[in-house]
């Protein structure tokens, strides 16, 4: 298995080698089009060049000089083969093909291919425009070119060479920092999950990338290892917590069945009634935990239906003026701004979710103490608020509130419970797809805001009251 810093590498090097043999190729190909067509044009040039000295040698009558002869060789013959015809084609002077070639292989042993070499004729003619004879001019390709011409196809083939080598290793290098800056923090988010897998649930990765996705992959690991270890700690609270509430009564019920096998204590109405409630609040506890689990996974069971918001908030809210009575609480609800709202809703699980949260409330504040309840309308959905003026809950808790059988240190020594409340009342309130939300100042209050969407017929034009449809001006506003 290759590794994909490797991967990342070798993909560059193979752009690299990819772009620099094209440009090479393509550089090549048009540096040899240019040289054909300049050898064209001084092969095209030099042929008019020929053509017109000899016109000008037959107008003067010194085309048979042997001394115009040697300087119209002397002129050409360096790189072509000049040779003149009369008009019939015959040799008048010149050299031949045959005599070129041997002076080219004495030049240039075993280098020379006589195929490749050329020739081209063409007619001299005079004032009259008749033709007077006609100019065979041949080269060789390679022979016409002068020293600076090679000179300058050399350097630039070396050009190439340099270029071709300057822009592989910037590919080369490119490849080293891009592998390295994405397999850098790869390793490092690879080494994290390792280590959380290994049960190192303190592990985090520190350091920031400016790649969007990978920094997106680091933050979700840390944000999965904060989750594991704050379940973790939940983990364990919960074994602390069970343990605690699990012993407590045992603990009671071994102690006085003991006290009773030894006659300590007499086998009365009295003890029996202390060993029941141990075991009345045992099955409490199993039967909280299977509520939770029926809530959690049951969904199909919730029985949806049309329901008057104030109505179910206002039967439950009844059922505790008693307890605010014995305690002398002042407890009061205010609902005028969500008269007549409806919602969808399982009647049963929204009249335990109002339960909930009045249990808490009442548990959780002293005597001569005070609860509301208020609720309000926020746009397409309403909220009910249950405020205590408690015991209210530490800064450090209150993230992990809502998590099953989480109780803090204060609450677990002072008050019974078993810790799953809260957990019932997010759960219910999601399947009826609200939010709940949760403010607290340890020693002062508690206020739990629960929202939940209006029913669609409320939001049709003919049902809005008057009333309403201020308020939701007012949110909107």
């Amino acid at each position: 298995m290759i590794s994909i810093r490797k991967q990342l590498f070798s993909i560059f090097l193979s752009i690299g080698c990819i772009m620099v043999f094209s440009t090479s190729l393509i550089v090549n190909i048009s540096i040899k089009k240019n040289f054909e067509i300049y050898i064209d044009n001084n092969i095209r040039e030099a042929g008019n060049s020929i053509v017109a000295l000899v016109e000008k040698l037959y107008e003067k009558g010194e085309l048979e000089n042997n001394a115009m002869q040697q300087s119209l060789l002397e002129n050409y013959m360096g790189n072509f083969v000049v040779t003149l015809l009369g008009p019939d084609k015959h040799f008048i002077w010149g050299e031949t093909e045959q005599s070129f070639i041997e002076d080219l292989n004495q030049k240039y042993p075993n280098q020379v291919d006589p195929s490749l070499y050329r020739q081209e004729e063409r007619p001299v003619h005079n004032k009259a425009g008749e033709i007077i004879a006609y100019v065979k001019i041949g080269y060789y390709p390679s022979d016409i070119l002068t020293k600076n011409d090679l000179k300058f196809q050399k350097n630039v083939n070396v050009s190439i060479v340099w270029c071709s080598s300057m822009i592989l290793m910037w590919f080369i290098l490119a490849g080293l920092y891009v592998s390295r800056l994405f397999t850098y923090h790869i390793y490092g988010i690879s080494k994290t999950s390792i280590a959380l897998a290994d049960g190192k649930l303190n592990a985090r990765y520190p350091f920031k990338s400016k790649i969007k996705e990978i920094e997106t992959l680091r933050h979700s690991m840390n944000y999965l290892g904060e989750k594991l270890e704050r379940q973790d700690t939940i983990r364990k609270k919960l074994i602390s917590d069970v343990s605690h509430e699990i012993r407590t009564p045992l603990h009671i019920l071994q102690s006085n069945l003991e006290a009773m096998i030894d006659g300590i204590y007499p086998i009365d109405e009295e003890q029996m009634n202390v060993l029941y409630q141990e075991v009345v609040r045992f099955g409490k506890l199993l039967n909280n935990l299977d509520l939770l689990k029926n809530v959690e996974e049951n969904e199909s069971r919730m029985n949806f239906r049309v329901i008057n918001l104030n109505e179910s908030v206002q039967e439950v809210f009844d059922a505790f003026k008693i307890v605010a009575k014995e305690k002398k609480i002042n407890y009061h609800i205010k609902h005028t701004e969500t008269e007549n709202v409806m919602v969808s809703a399982d009647k049963d699980a929204l009249k335990q979710l109002w339960m909930n949260l009045l249990s808490n409330a009442f548990k959780f504040s002293d005597h001569k103490g005070e609860i509301k309840v208020y609720t309000g309308m926020q746009g397409k959905e309403c909220t009910i608020t249950v405020e205590d003026h408690g015991i209210g809950i530490a800064e450090e808790d209150l993230p992990y509130v809502f998590e099953r059988m989480y109780r803090g240190d204060k609450s677990r020594e002072q008050y019974q419970g078993s810790g799953i409340g809260l957990t019932m009342v997010k759960n219910i309130v999601e399947k009826h797809n609200g939010k709940v939300a949760i403010e607290s100042v340890e020693g002062e209050y508690t206020k739990i805001i629960v929202t939940l969407p209006i029913h669609t017929k409320m939001l049709e034009p003919n049902n809005i009251s008057g009333k309403m449809r201020n308020y939701m001006k007012m949110t909107k506003n």
